[in-house]
């Protein structure tokens, strides 16, 4: 939107253009714990005992407005990874604005994530945006998830 304005846009332009693109908006993020999504009555009880003892993390997106599970996967380092291939597939376009967030008081899993998928950003763009995950979210989500917003090329 600043973009358009910037650009001299009128108000209904900028909301036009918006409108057209928020159908290339992606967020897709990691969760480190599903006691959050239990809590939240996204996840039976059951499936989120299950999936703790065995160390599922899940890759969620929002999609449509309903939150759906892209992919599981047992352990931090495979979520990450699997993290880095979905972003991949989707295409971040690195023309438009992204960010990388985390939702907790402690930010060293999306340093990591960072330091580990620095092949995906490189060449591509200058610093990588980190913000924290509002509480709002962050109550879904629960402490140590990574999320991914960006523009996608596919």
């Amino acid at each position: 939107a600043l973009r358009e304005g910037d650009a001299g846009r009128s108000a209904a332009e900028i909301g036009e253009v918006l409108e057209q693109q928020k159908g290339d908006i992606r967020l897709i993020a990691l969760v480190d714990t599903l006691e959050y999504l239990k809590r939240g009555g996204r996840l039976s009880s059951a499936a989120a005992f299950a999936g703790t003892l065995l160390g599922i993390k899940p890759v969620i997106a929002i999609e449509n407005g309903e939150v759906v599970v892209l992919g599981k996967a047992r352990g931090s380092k495979n979520g990450s990874n699997l993290l880095m291939k979905l972003a991949e597939q989707h295409g971040i376009d690195f023309s438009r604005p992204f960010a990388l967030a985390y939702s907790g008081l402690d930010d060293s899993l999306l340093r990591k994530y960072m330091a580990d998928s620095a092949a995906l950003y490189e060449g591509k763009a200058d610093t990588l945006p980190g913000y924290t995950i509002g509480s709002a979210i962050g109550t879904h989500a629960g402490p140590g998830a990574i999320a991914l917003s960006f523009f996608g090329k596919n």
